[in-house]
């Protein structure tokens, strides 16, 4: 089974430790003894294997036995993580993947590589779904082989490698493996695709997978290219990603723009449909529409000429109520770091300063302008609407002295000084979801 890996990397051969999916099927299994004898004949970093059971089919409890058998065969640790999938909008399937490659981010320290099993028909089905659905480069692009996981790395060497070719080797050499009857409905597209369309397709081109992995590889180069195209990228004051619209563009044009930012950015983006009619929506609203693309935990918001990759606050959170300049303090709010202030304009280093939320405010005066309402304030300082009423304001003895990301406020004037002292400002990083 050696034999069926790919070749690796020096950043993975250079890892600290690899990680075995090791889910007790075919695919996994073969996995797990081709890596094993790959360091037995080379060297390596320590192996480890971990098994996440969803528990979603009946046989699924006597899953880790299996994994453990061939864990304890081999003299490598093994890890059994048991989950809880919840039904979702998404689909089981779906939310079964995103709960497993959470738990996946959650193990792998920096460096680590987690090798997964994906093979050549698993590229297969992949594409032909995604084309199916109307992807875009970058979804026809198929599986990765490697991509970026929490602090470490995924690498997947089987993924030229048949299937029934790895069924056959496990076999051959006698190891006991799972069958997940999953598998075998046709309820899902996937599943249907493999039982039903496949065979057919094979029947009259017998060659599919390697014709359909060329193609994959030139949607790949395609998406490559793709993404080195500029971008006009822009941020908020909050420090939410964002693109400049340019007002003289066309739906499509501005739809292809946040497909290839989101690319680079998010695992799964919304279908071109919905990124064409939001386009179309960010180009003609009114100033007072706030046009909102959702998916997943993502939002996109239209907003100021931009388009932003939005975050809010959780309300629910309660921020510090005190804070000493030059001091870091973090917590489940999120965390408030200092720097070096502009042209002095920042706050003595160890005043002591309260939090309150904009929202408790009726006004906020800006340095050298004159007295507004809060809304004009914030307004004029481009902050997001989503986040003013929550936006942290710090003040000294009653006094507002600075609006976090948005810089110092009138009340910081009379603590001015001749002396040459540090000067700092707030890094805020607000802990926020959609």
């Amino acid at each position: 089974m050696r034999e069926l890996l790919s070749i690796l990397p020096e950043t993975v051969t250079s890892a600290p430790r690899w990680w075995v999916a090791l889910s007790g099927g075919a695919d996994s299994v073969a996995l797990l003894y081709g890596l094993a004898a790959l360091r037995t004949e080379r060297g390596g970093p320590p192996i480890s294997a971990i098994h996440v059971n969803h528990g979603l089919q009946p046989d699924a409890a006597a899953w880790p036995s299996v994994c453990r058998g061939h864990c304890e065969a081999l003299g490598i640790s093994l890890r059994v993580e048991q989950c809880q999938v919840e039904q979702s909008g998404r689909g089981l399937e779906a939310e079964a993947r995103r709960v497993r490659y959470d738990v996946f981010e959650s193990v792998l320290a920096t460096g680590e590589v987690l090798f997964t099993a994906h093979h050549a028909d698993d590229m297969v089905e992949t594409v032909l779904l995604r084309l199916l659905r109307g992807a875009g480069p970058r979804g026809l692009a198929g599986i990765p082989r490697q991509r970026s996981c929490g602090a470490g790395l995924i690498f997947r060497p089987l993924l030229d490698t048949k299937a029934s070719a790895i069924r056959e080797a496990v076999e051959a050499a006698g190891l006991s493996y799972v069958t997940d009857p999953s598998n075998l409905e046709t309820k899902q597209d996937r599943n249907y695709l493999r039982q039903v369309v496949l065979p057919r397709i094979g029947e009259r081109w017998p060659g599919y997978r390697d014709t359909i992995r060329r193609a994959a590889n030139l949607q790949s180069a395609t998406q490559d290219r793709l993404m080195t195209m500029p971008l006009p990228r822009t941020e908020t004051v909050m420090g939410e990603a964002a693109l400049v619209i340019d007002p003289l563009s066309d739906s499509s044009n501005l739809a292809a723009q946040i497909y290839q930012w989101l690319a680079g950015a998010v695992e799964a983006t919304p279908d071109q449909r919905r990124l064409v009619e939001f386009a179309r929506q960010a180009l003609t609203a009114k100033p007072d529409r706030l046009p909102e693309l959702k998916w997943g935990a993502e939002c996109l918001r239209a907003w100021g000429g931009m388009i932003v990759r939005a975050t809010e606050p959780d309300p629910a959170v309660d921020w510090p109520s005190e804070l000493i300049v030059g001091q870091c303090s973090q917590g489940p709010w999120g965390k408030c770091d200092w720097e070096q202030a502009d042209s002095g304009q920042g706050l003595p280093e160890g005043m002591l300063l309260g939090v309150v939320p904009a929202l408790s405010m009726s006004r906020l005066t800006l340095p050298n302008r004159p007295r507004k309402s809060m809304k004009k304030s914030l307004q004029e300082l481009r902050v997001p609407p989503w986040w003013r009423s929550y936006l942290p304001v710090f003040e000294h003895k009653g006094t507002p002295v600075w609006a976090v990301s948005a810089g110092p406020l009138a009340g910081l004037e009379q603590y001015a000084t001749t002396r040459d002292e540090p000067r700092l400002a707030p890094v805020w990083q607000a802990r926020g979801a959609v």
